[in-house]
């Protein structure tokens, strides 16, 4: 039997569908020459793929699982058939040197189709071209000693044993699958580039696992990884993320059981914080990020006393020290970036939410703005920073948004007032984003730039309507210009909004008050309503019952109707 009939057995399987609704994250119905999907919500279709994935039938499933990491997309762009069997069969002969693993840096994007964590050839690829890739990703993955990965699932099982790591079965397969898809895939969509050096989960994670740290530490950080992939797979209605022989496992199990044993860690080292050395608190707050993460996707209320307990601890490690990890000077540099990260995305959790949480509530009955002053985002190379290449968020930007928050939150003369929103007008046009220089050969610092853009946008509609009071009829301008960037950055990211953009494609969605500029934003609503996890699910029922509410001219202010109707949603 030749390697290609080998691989056109029972282990080879086909999936058909139009490359428009994968793309949109739907199911398709397959209707030739033209989805019915794509022609009731009025887009292009445009075409058929077929993707295949393959594997050989021998070994225990999990054996099969681990094997099963290949796959290749065929694709012919603009037409309405479908590849027959005759072309499929053909190309199977150069399955070998199609499904390599691929990475962004190393083909051009021009002709070339992504499919989850990997980018894959086209039917027009050749066998030379293959080879030829194979040899410089191979070669580049061997010497690049910055990059990062769990493993495979058998280094994964022995990660899992060095650690006396315990799972909800003894067989830990369900873990093991959860930690390659996390490796595989999801750690790459809470960053916008796949780049271990600007991941700062994945850069915790390799501090944590390849360096000699206590295992009681390794054991959190896994569990907290565990507990952030379950409680995203059990809120997800695309089956496509989860293999077909885990389809059917209650992941809202595994979420329940790993979240305990983390949240375990977490208080221990809470408790006796004061006694803890410096690492042990970082990785302390790195755990509560995590779980912050997870609430997220499973609406948990929790979320308040764990952003409540990150800043705690922060300020633990604050006064140890001066202050030197917290604004990113300290040592080891890879931890220490990491920590600011998390350090500023908790001052930005508090930021984006206490404005309609309630007097009573966690955050604002233990937490003013003023607390988290000792957060420093230092100006000095912030171009640098993880925040800054993963949200595009800059001090200036930060800073201006804690003034608005400050502006609102506390009451103060008039004549004070008008002070202070002059201030807030002049530093939100000092920190508005650069025009983009086009001349850099990178799509990264593109994805930044409408990132930067995208917040400053949001930043500046919370102030024109919640300090300065002006009409949202008038500031449909500012809507639009923020909706055409959204729309470019899902163009050119990965096609999955992270949290770290919710917020800022929340405020300007709500101020979307023409018909023209809710007609943009409701197919998006339409999707996260299906398809998307709890958080933005109810972030989007706030924003139609603010549409709703300003039918007639009424200009009612998201706040006061979050406030209402979902008070501890958690935004950020």
């Amino acid at each position: 039997m030749t390697k290609a009939d080998m691989l056109a057995t029972r282990g080879t399987k086909k999936f058909t569908g139009c490359w428009t609704c994968r793309k949109r994250g739907i199911r398709c119905d397959e209707k030739k020459p033209f989805c019915k999907k794509c022609v009731i919500h009025g887009v292009k279709c445009e075409g058929y793929m077929v993707k295949l994935c393959w594997t050989d039938n021998y070994g225990t499933s999990l054996e099969r699982r681990s094997r099963k990491n290949r796959c290749l997309v065929l694709y012919e762009w603009k037409e309405n058939q479908l590849l027959d069997d005759v072309q499929i069969g053909n190309l199977l002969n150069r399955i070998d040197t199609a499904s390599v693993h691929l990475y962004p840096e190393s083909l051009d994007y021009q002709n070339e189709f992504g499919y989850g964590p990997f980018n894959v050839f086209t039917a027009s690829c050749n066998a030379e071209m293959g080879d030829r890739l194979k040899g410089q990703i191979y070669d580049s993955t061997s010497s690049d000693s910055d990059a990062f990965s769990i493993g495979p699932p058998s280094r994964i099982r022995e990660r899992l044993e060095q650690t006396s790591f315990m799972g909800v079965n003894r067989d830990l397969e369900i873990e093991i699958f959860l930690l390659d898809f996390w490796d595989c895939y999801f750690s790459k969509t809470l960053t916008p580039v796949d780049e271990t050096e600007v991941n700062p989960y994945n850069l915790l994670l390799k501090e944590a696992l390849d360096k000699p740290h206590p295992a009681d530490i390794q054991r959190a950080i896994l569990h907290t990884v565990c507990a952030i992939c379950s409680s995203f797979l059990s809120t997800c209605a695309d089956n496509d993320f989860i293999a077909p022989e885990y389809q059917n496992t209650s992941f809202h199990e595994y979420r329940m059981f790993h979240k305990i044993r983390a949240l375990s860690f977490v208080s221990d080292k809470y408790s006796w914080r004061e006694a803890c050395t410096t690492e042990e608190l970082i990785f302390l707050v790195g755990s509560i990020y995590f779980l912050l993460a997870s609430d997220g996707f499973k609406s948990s209320d929790e979320w308040q006393i764990h952003l409540n307990g990150a800043v705690s601890a922060l300020k633990t490690i604050s006064d140890s020290d001066g202050g030197n990890l917290i604004s990113g000077r300290g040592d080891p540099a890879d931890l220490s970036s990491a920590l600011l990260f998390f350090a500023q995305m908790t001052r930005l959790a508090y930021l984006q939410s206490t404005l309609y949480l309630l007097s009573d509530d966690v955050c604002n009955k233990y937490l003013t703005v003023q607390d988290l002053e000792f957060m420093s985002f230092p100006e000095e190379n912030y171009s640098k920073s993880l925040l800054y290449r993963n949200a595009g968020i800059t001090p200036g930007m930060m800073r201006c948004l804690t003034n608005i928050v400050k502006y609102i939150q506390v009451a103060d003369s008039p004549e004070a007032q008008e002070n202070a929103a002059r201030d807030i007008e002049q530093e939100l046009v000092e920190c508005k984003p650069l025009p983009f220089n086009a001349t850099i050969d990178s799509i990264n610092p593109l994805i930044v730039y409408h990132q930067s853009v995208i917040f400053h946008t949001a930043i500046a509609l919370l102030f024109l309507r919640e300090v300065k009071k002006e009409d949202p009829r008038n500031l449909q301008d500012l809507v639009d210009s923020g909706i055409d960037h959204i729309e470019i950055y899902e163009e050119i990211s990965k096609d999955f909004t992270s949290l770290s953009l919710f917020w800022p494609c929340f405020i300007i969605f709500c101020e979307a008050t023409s018909p023209e500029s809710q007609s943009r934003v409701k197919e998006w609503l339409e999707l996260a309503e299906l398809y998307c996890v709890d958080t933005m699910k109810r972030g989007s029922r706030v924003i139609n019952t603010v549409w709703d509410r300003r039918k007639g001219g009424n200009q009612v202010s998201w706040l006061s109707v979050i406030r209402e109707i979902d008070s501890t949603l958690w935004l950020a």
